[in-house]
């Protein structure tokens, strides 16, 4: 919920500020070659010709297993006042890399296996292909709804040994193409310190589906502390805080519910965000006599 521009890029450029967010996940902590990501988004508002639009930065480095995946893609995102709110259409595209470290592949030794399988690879693969996303975004005072897919094209990536390998030596895999679809509300309470803010995640590649679930108790606009649910799969305890000259701070733990908890601690994530007022002039305390230019 706090780096929606991750996954639709119709984000980019809501506020009137710049925006930089950073989110470190440690996954399923005891398990060896777990998930692992890094994200970073950096967004901005600009104007062409009096109209409003966004731009956009996401970086990404996430290792899973043997695998191991970079991406650097720019956003764009043209908006408009519809129904006294914003809509907002993103695109986003860049570079997608994928790496296999088959030198880490486990091979027992028995009768049944086998070190000289010709099917399986040697060496660091690799593969990098031209990767886009499109993104609606529909942003209120009250709520706001987003429908975004990601690797629109589903490319294949072949993996390889080195740059002169040919693509009869390659491994291919295939970038997924994956659907987005999130809505949260604001709720004002009696008490005017405190604001609710429920919202969920549904994401798929329509083979595997995963629902996300959230609630967060803003407080005097500053604190905040929150639960969630994933799905079959963790509940999720959040906090945070934002700190003087537009910092923010905040952690969550996941609590897994599948079998996955016999095995690890849970799983943590950081979130490190910035903001900064732009395109405002600075006032100066003098004063001068408009009639003495």
């Amino acid at each position: 919920m706090f780096m929606p521009g991750i996954f639709n890029p119709g984000i980019a450029g809501e506020s009137s500020e710049l925006n930089f967010s950073l989110v470190n996940r440690k996954q399923w902590v005891g398990i060896e070659n777990a998930p692992s990501t890094l994200f970073m988004h950096v967004a901005m508002p600009f104007s062409i010709n009096g109209r409003k639009n966004g731009f956009g930065l996401v970086v990404l480095k996430e290792s899973i297993g043997l695998f191991s995946t970079q991406l650097v893609q720019l956003q764009y995102a043209y908006k408009k006042k519809v129904l006294n709110g914003v809509m907002s259409l993103g695109l986003q595209g860049g570079i997608l890399q994928e790496n296999f470290d088959s030198d880490k592949i486990h091979i027992p030794t028995s009768d049944y296996h086998t070190s000289t399988d010709v099917s399986i690879p040697k060496g660091q693969l690799e593969g990098i292909i031209p990767d886009f996303s499109m993104g609606i975004w529909f942003n209120h005072r009250d709520f706001y709804a987003g429908l975004s897919a990601s690797h629109l094209f589903e490319s294949t990536i072949k993996l390889k040994a080195g740059k002169d390998a040919t693509d009869e030596n390659s491994y291919n895999t295939r970038a997924s193409r994956t659907f987005y679809l999130t809505n949260g509300y604001n709720i004002a309470l009696t008490n005017p310190l405190y604001t609710v803010q429920p919202s969920f995640l549904l994401k798929t590649d329509l083979t595997v589906w995963q629902m996300d679930l959230s609630t967060k108790v803003l407080y005097k606009e500053r604190f905040w502390g929150g639960l969630g649910y994933r799905w079959q799969d963790a509940i999720i305890v959040m906090a945070g805080i934002k700190l003087q000259q537009g910092l923010s701070v905040g952690y969550s733990y996941d609590i897994s519910t599948s079998a996955v908890a016999g095995f690890s601690s849970g799983s943590h994530e950081i979130f490190l965000g910035f903001t900064k007022k732009i395109g405002t002039a600075t006032v100066s305390k003098k004063q001068k006599s408009v009639r003495i230019l």
